[in-house]
C-alpha cells in the first residue's frame, strides 16, 4: 500500500539536506547536530533562526516539518511540508502529497469501498446517503414488529449461468400488531413469490426493500412464517471482500465459489430481514450444487441429499444465532482434515475445507489454529459455538469472519496486507479466529457501530503476540498499528443508514489503539481483563452498540470514561498533548495538559530520560508541572521514535504533540 511504503522513505530520511553557499557553517553545524543526537525540538529552534533568515528556503521548511512528524505534531508537519512543496521542494514528493493533500489519501484509501464520487467532499469527504440506505439501514415499524426467530434458506448455484435460484422460509414471532412487514432482497433478483399459508402474499418493492402485505392483522405475539421464492445472477464482487458479492472462480479447471456481504447486504443474495438488529437463534442452510462438488456452509453437516439433473443437496445446520452477513456457502472441490480442542467444557471438532494441491501447505499453516484457539479462550471465554464446532474454508478471496466457516484464502500467509505481523503465526489467521468472539458472538447491531467488531478483533491480535511473546513484542505490535491510523473520519457512523465504516480502516488500528489506551488509562490489567471477560459475557449471543460498551466499562469499573470514549469514538482527531518545558543546569521543567477534549479526559503517557529512565505522567485537561533533577535530555515517545524495552507499564499511548515554544 502507497502509504507503508511512503512511510518507510520518510523514516530513512534522518539526515540534513543543504546548500552550504546559503548556509553559514554555525547554521549547519547546529541543525546537523540535532539531527544526529534526533533532539528533534531543538532541531526546530535551530530550523526557526535559519528560516527566519532565509524564508523561501524550501529544505529548511521540510526538515522542520520532518522533526515535528517526529515530535508528532501532525498539523505543524503538515504545514511545513506543504510549504515546503509549493516553494520548490521535490524530494519526498510522494510522502508530501500524502501527507498535505487529503483529496490524493481519500481516494487512496476508499478504493476498495466505495466510489469516490459518492463522497461530499465540502463535508469532510462524509458519505452521502439515499432512499436505498436508509431503507436497508433504518429500522422502521416494517420491521420493529417482528422478530426472525428462524431461517430455512436453500439456495441452488448455477455456475454455468452464474446464478441462483432458491427459497427461504422466514420464521418470525409478531412483536407489534401488524399486517405489513419489510423484508429484504437485491433488486436485480426476481421475486418468484411469497407464500403465507399456501396462499400467495402481495408485496411492493422500494429499491432492494420489500413491503409485505397481509390479508389481516396479525396479533401481536403470534408465530408466523412466510416463504419467499426467488432465483437471478446475484452481484459479482469486483474487490472481494471489501465490496461484497459473489466470487465466480476456476481453479485448475473447477468451479470454485464463495461469496462476503459484510456492507453490502446479505440481501444481495438471500431474502431475510437484512438488518444487524435481528439475529435468528438458529438456521438451515441448504446448498445446492453440481455432482463432483462439495457445498460448504455454517453450522454442522448433517446430509447429502440426491437431486435431479445431477444436483446434491447439501444440509447444514446452526444451532446458535448468526448474524446475517455470517450467513455464507462456498462450493468447490475441498478435501477435509479436521482436528478436536479440549477446554474446560470438554471438546469440540475443528474442520478444515481445502483444495487438494495445497493439503499439506494447509496441514501446516492451521497447526497454529489450536494455539490461537486457547489464547482467547484463556482472554475472553471458552469458544462459544460448541455444538456446531469451529471450520476453516479455503477461499477464493482474502478472508472473512463467516461464523463457524471462516473464509480462509491469503495463500497460506504468502500475502500480507498489514505493517505488522507476528512471527511464525499469519495475522489473517488469527484476526478471523477472533471475530468468533468478536462479531460473531458480540454483534453490533448497526453499520455505524462496526467498531465493535474490528477494533477487538484486531487488539486481540496484540493480545495474542503479548501472550505468546511478552508485552515488548505486544507493545511493537501496537506501535505498528497506531502507523496505520488516518484519522479522516470518526470511528463511529451515522446510523439507521446503510453506512460504510471500513473507509480509512481506523475501525481496526485505531479502534485496537483505543482498547490499548484504555488499559494504560485503568492501569490496573486485572480489572482492564476482567472487563473484556465481563463485556464478553454480557452481551454473549447478543446486539451491543457503543453506548452498552460504554456502559458497562463505566459500571464496571466504577469510574466515568465517557469523555476519554468520545474523544476517540466521535472525534476524528485524536488527543493532543499541549506541553513546554525548561531544561537549564541538568533540571527539567515539563508542564502539560491534554487539549481539545472533554474536561474529564484523563490519559497517560511516557516521558523517556537520559536515554535509560522512563517515567508515567497521567494527563488531565489541566495544566501539571512534573519536575526532575539530573536530566541531560528527555524526550516523549510516541509511535514513530520509541526506544524498545524501556516503557513503564502502561504509559505508552497514542496521541498528537503540540509544543508551545
Amino acid at each position: 500500500m502507497m502509504k507503508k511504503l511512503i512511510l518507510l522513505t520518510v523514516l530513512s530520511l534522518v539526515c540534513i539536506r543543504s546548500e552550504a553557499q546559503q548556509l553559514s557553517y554555525d547554521d549547519y553545524a547546529k541543525v546537523n547536530k540535532w539531527f544526529k543526537l534526533m533532539d528533534y525540538n531543538n532541531a526546530i529552534l535551530a530550523l526557526d533562526t535559519i528560516i527566519t533568515k532565509y524564508p523561501r528556503f524550501a529544505d529548511m521548511y521540510f526538515n522542520r516539518g520532518l522533526s515535528e512528524y517526529y515530535l508528532n505534531d501532525q498539523p505543524a508537519a503538515d504545514k511545513d511540508f506543504l510549504k515546503a512543496k509549493n516553494l520548490g521542494f521535490k524530494e519526498s514528493a510522494d510522502f508530501i502529497k500524502w501527507k498535505t493533500n487529503l483529496a490524493y489519501r481519500v481516494k487512496s484509501l476508499v478504493g476498495p469501498y466505495i466510489d469516490y464520487k459518492l463522497l461530499d467532499t465540502a463535508h469532510g469527504f462524509s458519505q452521502v446517503f439515499g432512499k436505498k440506505d436508509s431503507l436497508q439501514g433504518g429500522l422502521r415499524p416494517q420491521r420493529t414488529c417482528y422478530d426472525v426467530y428462524f431461517y430455512d434458506l436453500t439456495v441452488k448455484i448455477i455456475p454455468k449461468k452464474k446464478s441462483i435460484e432458491g427459497s427461504n422460509q422466514i420464521y418470525f414471532k409478531v412483536v407489534d400488531e401488524t399486517n405489513q412487514i419489510q423484508i429484504d432482497l437485491a433488486d436485480n433478483l426476481k421475486i418468484n413469490s411469497i407464500i403465507r399459508l399456501g396462499k400467495k402474499l402481495k408485496f411492493t418493492r422500494i429499491c432492494n426493500a420489500v413491503f409485505v402485505n397481509f390479508d389481516e392483522m396479525l396479533p401481536k405475539g403470534e408465530n408466523e412464517m412466510v416463504t419467499v421464492n426467488y432465483e437471478g445472477k446475484p452481484h459479482a464482487s469486483k474487490s472481494p471482500p471489501w465490496d461484497g458479492g459473489f466470487v465466480w472462480k476456476k481453479n485448475r479447471g473447477n468451479w470454485w465459489i464463495g461469496v462476503a456481504c459484510e456492507h453490502y447486504g446479505a440481501s444481495s443474495w438471500w431474502p431475510c430481514k437484512d438488518h444487524l438488529s435481528d439475529k435468528p437463534d438458529s438456521m438451515r442452510i441448504n446448498v445446492q450444487v453440481p455432482q463432483g462438488y462439495q457445498g460448504v456452509a455454517n453450522g454442522n453437516f448433517k446430509v447429502v441429499i440426491p437431486m435431479k439433473n445431477h444436483y446434491n443437496n447439501w444440509v447444514w445446520f446452526v444451532s446458535y444465532p448468526i448474524n446475517n452477513y455470517g450467513v455464507t456457502f462456498y462450493m468447490g472441490k475441498f478435501v477435509n482434515f479436521d482436528e478436536v480442542i479440549t477446554d474446560s467444557e470438554g471438546s469440540f471438532p475443528i474442520d478444515y475445507y481445502v483444495l487438494p494441491q495445497n493439503l499439506d501447505t494447509a496441514k501446516k499453516y492451521y497447526s497454529q489454529t489450536k494455539d490461537i484457539v486457547k489464547v482467547y479462550e484463556k482472554l475472553f471465554g471458552n469458544y462459544p459455538c460448541r455444538k456446531d464446532g469451529l471450520a476453516m474454508v479455503e477461499a477464493p478471496y482474502a478472508g472473512m469472519e463467516h461464523q463457524g466457516a471462516i473464509a480462509i484464502g491469503d495463500e497460506y500467509g504468502k500475502k500480507q496486507r498489514r505493517n505488522y505481523e507476528i512471527e511464525g503465526y499469519d495475522n489473517l489467521l488469527i484476526h478471523e479466529t477472533a471475530h468468533e468472539w468478536w462479531g460473531n458472538t458480540v454483534t453490533m447491531g448497526d453499520m455505524a457501530d462496526a467498531w465493535l467488531s474490528e477494533s477487538f478483533a484486531t487488539y486481540s491480535e496484540h493480545l495474542f503476540a503479548e501472550q505468546l511473546y511478552g508485552y515488548d513484542k505486544y507493545l511493537e505490535e501496537v506501535a505498528k498499528g497506531m502507523q496505520a491510523i488516518e484519522n479522516i473520519w470518526c470511528m463511529v457512523g451515522a446510523r439507521d443508514v446503510n453506512y460504510n465504516s471500513f473507509l480509512g480502516g481506523d475501525i481496526y488500528s485505531k479502534g485496537a489503539t483505543m482498547l490499548h489506551n484504555l488499559r494504560c488509562e485503568m492501569n490496573d490489567d486485572s480489572l482492564f481483563f476482567s472487563t473484556l471477560k465481563g463485556y464478553y459475557a454480557a452481551y454473549k449471543f447478543k446486539i451491543a452498540s457503543t453506548q452498552d460498551f460504554i456502559t458497562f466499562v463505566n459500571h464496571k469499573t466504577e469510574k466515568d470514561y465517557t469523555d476519554f470514549f468520545t474523544k476517540f469514538l466521535y472525534d476524528k482527531d485524536p488527543p493532543v498533548l499541549q506541553y513546554f518545558y525548561k531544561l537549564k543546569n541538568d533540571s527539567l521543567v515539563f508542564s502539560y495538559r491534554w487539549n481539545h477534549v472533554g474536561k474529564n479526559f484523563t490519559m497517560p503517557f511516557g516521558i523517556f530520560m537520559n536515554d535509560n529512565k522512563s517515567i508515567r505522567l497521567e494527563g488531565t485537561s489541566d495544566w501539571q508541572t512534573y519536575k526532575a533533577e539530573k536530566v541531560k535530555s528527555f524526550y516523549i515517545p510516541n509511535e514513530i521514535r520509541f526506544t524498545k524495552n524501556m516503557f513503564v507499564k502502561n504509559s505508552f499511548t497514542y496521541f498528537w504533540s503540540e509544543w508551545i515554544r
